[in-house]
């Protein structure tokens, strides 16, 4: 398996001046494909501003992210909003779920508005595995919040990406649903040859991986 994802000498700054705060040092990666990667660390470390850097949410001090030998940075805003709905799956502790659109229209919208096709297949073995069936017409604030976050996921793997970016998924939720959550992420990155990167802070969750990276003081430690 090449190599889907680099990092090279990635750098972000918050700041300037003797207010700087230098969120994450100069790192270089190389990310698989179809490997689960956990990203661990205290508090503080650099986990998300590593995870958005990766994922182009956010501009980095120095450094670039190449992605399907393509770099992140060279795109314009617009560009790059097309590539990440299109190869980069998000989910994030916050779900960011739509209040006033369904559980089945959450999960559509990167279609929606990307004008592609569902894959109607493909979407009833997702609802399936995420034990979404019958919950499609109900709007978020009817769900719970594991069921919130299982919708998250839906919408981030709809578009079968080719990396899935999550910050701390299973931080809302209890043991049991995030044993569960987790396993539905390893196993749709196994039958789609996904890559999968998981920011969390539950070493029992970072055991699944392959591979573990910490961080520490927004400092590559160790792999």
């Amino acid at each position: 398996m090449g190599s889907l994802l680099e990092a090279r000498q990635l750098e972000k700054t918050y700041g300037a001046g003797e207010l700087a705060v230098e969120a994450l040092k100069p790192l270089d990666l190389s990310i698989e494909e179809g490997k689960f990667y956990a990203v661990i660390g205290r508090s503080g470390s650099g986990k998300s501003t590593l995870l958005h850097l990766l994922g182009g949410l956010d501009r980095p001090t120095g450094g670039d992210v190449v992605l399907e030998g393509k770099s992140l940075y060279s795109f314009t805003d617009k560009e790059a909003a097309i590539f990440r709905r299109r190869r980069i799956g998000f989910i994030f502790q916050a779900y960011n779920l739509l209040p006033e659109y369904t559980a089945i229209d959450n999960v559509r919208m990167p279609l929606y508005l990307d004008q592609r096709e569902i894959d109607e297949e493909y979407e009833i073995m997702l609802l399936k595995k995420l034990r979404l069936i019958g919950k499609e017409n109900k709007y978020p604030a009817e769900l719970s919040g594991g069921e919130n976050q299982r919708v998250a996921i839906a919408r981030a793997l709809v578009t079968k990406p080719a990396i899935v970016l999550a910050d701390e998924p299973t931080g809302n939720l209890d043991a049991k649903s995030a044993e569960e959550v987790v396993e539905v992420l390893q196993e749709t990155c196994r039958i789609f040859h996904q890559t999968l990167l998981l920011v969390t802070h539950d070493l029992q969750i970072a055991r699944k991986a392959d591979v573990v990276l910490t961080l520490e003081d927004g400092r590559l430690v160790r792999e």
